[in-house]
């Protein structure tokens, strides 16, 4: 068997965990797209013409091409979407869903506001369980973020979380989604590529340069159509 054909394997294995664990938890539908671009139809295909759409700050939807598409339609919305759009930092082997913000918009509206929520998640967002969730959000997509964003926090000088006590902390609210909430749906769409900001340290270098260039790429893009819609 060769090397390229048992990781294909491994990753096939590691999405039907993965939708098995988030259906058991009631999150409705879970689909998975090999590629983003099937990935962008199925998301769109799921938003009703008449709907009004709100969304998080999210580098996986501007890698979709799913806001632009949205801002052409006239859905967007600023205030009580119908449909929220967000990725999420990190999803769980077991089926959660962990994210964490600076100011908690984002977690909020994933939890009770919109009546529908759909999330959409690269396989590099996928983790263990939620130590390693919580791991991954303090020392590798939060300090990135900081940096990003240009903020003064420990953070981007240690390049890892030191429970700060900035102002400007980006990691001040953290959400554990174990299960559907009772009033609201969320699904779930899972893309066989890496989207948005998250890694483990163990991969190989290229591939985090990848992620972080394009992450880069798209925070800019985000800010301009944050503004728009």
């Amino acid at each position: 068997m060769g090397k390229e054909t048992l990781m294909n394997e491994i990753i096939e294995q590691e999405v039907q965990t993965l939708v098995k664990s988030l259906k058991s938890n009631r999150f409705d539908p879970v689909e998975y797209a090999e590629k983003a671009a099937d990935a962008a139809k199925m998301l769109l295909d799921m938003i009703p013409p008449e709907a009004k759409v709100g969304f998080g700050g999210s580098t996986s939807l501007m890698q979709l091409g799913v806001i632009d598409e949205l801002m052409k339609r006239g859905q967007l919305t600023r205030s009580r979407p119908d449909i929220y759009l967000t990725g999420s930092n990190a999803v769980t082997l077991d089926g959660k869903l962990v994210n964490t913000d600076m100011t908690g918009n984002r977690v909020t509206s994933m939890i009770f506001g919109p009546k529908q929520v759909i999330v959409v998640a690269g396989l590099n967002k996928v983790v263990k369980d939620v130590p390693s969730a919580l791991d991954r959000i303090k020392n590798v997509i939060a300090p990135n973020i900081a940096k990003n964003a240009g903020l003064k926090t420990p953070c981007t000088v240690e390049g890892k979380c030191t429970d700060c006590k900035s102002p400007m902390r980006v990691c001040t609210v953290t959400a554990i989604i174990e299960a559907k909430p009772r009033m609201t749906q969320i699904s779930i769409i899972l893309v066989g590529e890496d989207l948005g900001l998250g890694w483990n340290p163990d991969w190989k270098e290229d591939r985090k340069d990848t992620i972080l260039s394009v992450f880069k790429e798209k925070w800019v893009q985000l800010a301009s159509a944050r503004q728009s819609g």
